[in-house]
């Protein structure tokens, strides 16, 4: 029952995650500032009050490091390629858990074919894929490789708070994106932009991240990555009224794809 609570937490944060792309592209800010404002508030908001550290500072530097690199990048290719591009490269990160996974133990196939199922409904998602950009898509290559090494190397940690080693990895990640705020500076400002902000910070920070972190160590990490890939379904049903764009069949049927394989794991875990 206990794990059937975190797979649940970790569907509530995936669908936190479809959020993200349309506050970002409505967002003028910079990648930098974007990232370094969303984790130090998020961080100093979870903190309650209280500096207990759950890790040596050297851990928090790679958690830290890792996750605001994936940010960065991410911000990055959704600004320099096609979101469809964007979206179906940063899904390929369950592979990248997947080959981490099996290099220390052996993997179950049935997490192989889920993570296969899921990204087969990415594709189809966002088919026919456009040639984006060569280099916004190496960036979110990039971002799908930095995020797998986080959520592998976040499910080896002991903690006993939750919440107070989330708040540190957050500001560990705001202190190390400060020195490219400084580089690229806040960008666009107005009111659009920040509400752009706190939306980040509100859904896919404090709820989406911060569901990885309380569920690392608990369920697989290939799982964590796999529900994460309910994203581009969610950003496809927002944009229904956002948009007023209908999905076609084979989104629609890429959708079902992803919650299949949402649905294979949860039953196998």
């Amino acid at each position: 029952m206990e794990r059937k609570f975190y797979y649940l937490l970790l569907i509530l944060g995936g669908i936190s995650f479809g959020t993200a792309s349309i506050f970002i592209k409505e967002s003028g800010m910079t990648p930098a500032s974007i990232t370094f404002l969303r984790f130090l508030v998020a961080g100093a908001m979870l903190t309650r009050g209280k500096l207990r550290l759950e890790l040596r500072a050297r851990d928090y530097l790679v958690l830290g490091g890792l996750l605001a690199f994936h940010m960065f990048t991410f911000i990055e290719g959704v600004y320099h390629t096609t979101i469809m591009d964007a979206t179906v490269l940063v899904s390929t990160s369950p592979f990248f858990v997947v080959i981490f996974t099996a290099l220390r133990k052996n993997v179950v196939l049935r997490d192989v074919e889920a993570v296969l199922i899921g990204f087969i409904g990415v594709v189809l998602i966002n088919f026919p894929l456009n040639e984006g950009n060569l280099v916004g898509n190496l960036i979110s290559l990039i971002s799908a490789l930095s995020i797998a090494l986080y959520t592998f190397r976040l499910s080896s940690v002991k903690y006993e708070d939750p919440l107070s080693l989330t708040a540190w990895i957050y500001l560990f990640s705001s202190l190390l994106s400060f020195p490219f705020f400084l580089l690229q500076g806040l960008g666009r400002v107005d009111l659009t932009s920040v509400l752009s902000l706190i939306g980040l910070i509100a859904i896919p920070t404090l709820i989406g991240h911060t569901s990885i972190v309380i569920s690392s160590g608990k369920v697989k990490p290939q799982h964590i990555e796999t529900i994460g890939l309910l994203e581009p379904v969610v950003a496809t049903t927002l944009s229904i009224p956002l948009f007023g764009e209908i999905p076609s069949v084979l989104q629609l049927g890429g959708s079902a794809l992803v919650i299949l394989s949402i649905l294979f794991i949860i039953k196998g875990g």
